[in-house]
């Protein structure tokens, strides 16, 4: 049985939706620009004082990460401002779509939010790694620990997706 949602329902929860995803995309561009200034000076620094190519890896992983938090920025701007909805839609038709692109974006967010900063992890814990191959505790502490939180914001990521599925199926009863 379909059970009717009325207008001002469907505008409220659009309402959060949007308050949610913009509270969420500046939280990122404040982290990730910060980070990316830090990593960016960390970067310079690094090229600066670099004598042997295990040096060099390092400084060009910094620089990676750099522009991978760059493209992680700039994708999360494109996919928020170009959803791409029907206008024709219903109010409820426009917030399921709204609702599923989240879900979508929540889903694939190892691909594009994780993916471009990878490379520059990899450089920087094998350029460690090569400074000093006796004594691998930095590259292989930090390298588990970056592990470890790249595992925790997929898993995370994919449960508020889940959550999302949820709150669609919920509104096609």
């Amino acid at each position: 049985m379909t059970s009717t949602i009325n207008l001002e329902d469907i505008k409220a929860r659009h309402a959060a939706l949007s308050r949610t995803t913009k509270r969420r995309n500046t939280a990122e561009y404040v982290t990730g620009g910060m980070a990316a200034a830090f990593l960016l000076v960390i970067s310079v620094v690094t090229f600066l004082a670099a004598d042997t190519s295990a040096e060099w890896i390092m400084a060009v992983g910094f620089a990676a990460l750099v522009l991978g938090l760059l493209l992680v920025g700039l994708n999360i701007f494109r996919k928020s401002t170009r959803a791409g909805f029907d206008l024709a839609t219903s109010g409820m038709g426009h917030l399921q779509q709204r609702l599923a692109h989240e879900r979508d974006l929540l889903r694939s967010a190892w691909l594009w939010y994780i993916g471009p900063m990878v490379p520059g992890f990899v450089m920087i814990y094998l350029g460690s790694w090569a400074t000093n191959p006796a004594r691998p505790t930095f590259a292989l502490v930090g390298g588990g620990s970056t592990l470890a939180v790249i595992a925790l914001v997929i898993i995370l990521n994919r449960r508020a997706a889940r959550r999302i599925e949820t709150e669609i199926r919920a509104l096609q009863e």
